[in-house]
């Protein structure tokens, strides 16, 4: 998975829904410079309003039943995007929500061999936390897809897709990087930011 270091080094970020992976990757493009947070379903509806009609049916369809998009639509989608981000230097990306399936993780890696606007996927950082911290911070969210019956579909959806997709990461050289995501706040955070620092400081070493 490696590509000539000005292209943006991309950390994933995975987890169950209600993990935290959008507040503490929010957290992190605030606080430390060079980072920056990629929220794939923004993404996707950013694609939605350009892409070809064929792209856009699908994309909708996806975001509205809550399912996976094509591992060729999220690439295409994440290539755009990457596109437009300057170089020397690159922001580290945090892909908040990519990938979530296998075939998005086999997406990615055969694309990064050939495109020149795709960057390098440096680590993983797969957020831990209990199925009952995950169901009461979606309760006390109350977004339209946390639902009780939503909510715990897409928990399902990432025990059955997800999980087995940070398994094929791990088994093909991309480095995987567990952090406890239980506690909320800056108690949450720091071993986050530990994690995250340490991921970005062994690539510029080159470690």
């Amino acid at each position: 998975m490696s590509k000539p270091t000005s292209l943006p080094p991309i950390i994933f970020v995975l987890g169950p829904p209600g993990g935290g992976k959008s507040t503490l990757c929010r957290l992190a493009g605030e606080r430390i410079h060079g980072v920056k947070h990629v929220v794939m379903s923004d993404l996707l509806r950013e694609a939605e309003r350009n892409a070809s009609a064929a792209y856009a049916e699908e994309i909708a369809r996806n975001l509205a039943k809550g399912t996976l998009v094509s591992g060729e639509v999220a690439m295409a989608a994440l290539g755009e995007f990457l596109s437009t981000l300057p170089t020397n230097p690159s922001p580290t990306i945090l892909l908040d929500g990519f990938p979530r399936d296998i075939e998005q993780a086999q997406s990615f890696e055969n694309q990064v061999r050939y495109s020149q606007n795709l960057g390098n996927a440096t680590a993983t950082i797969s957020l831990i936390c209990s199925a009952a911290t995950c169901k009461k911070r979606r309760e006390d969210r109350a977004r339209l897809d946390d639902a009780p019956e939503k909510g715990d579909a897409r928990y399902r959806d990432h025990l059955r897709n997800t999980v087995p997709a940070i398994e094929y990461l791990r088994g093909n050289n991309c480095q995987i990087v567990e952090v406890s995501s239980e506690k909320d706040g800056d108690e949450g955070y720091l071993p986050f930011k530990d994690a995250l620092m340490d991921i970005i400081n062994a690539a510029k070493t080159g470690e």
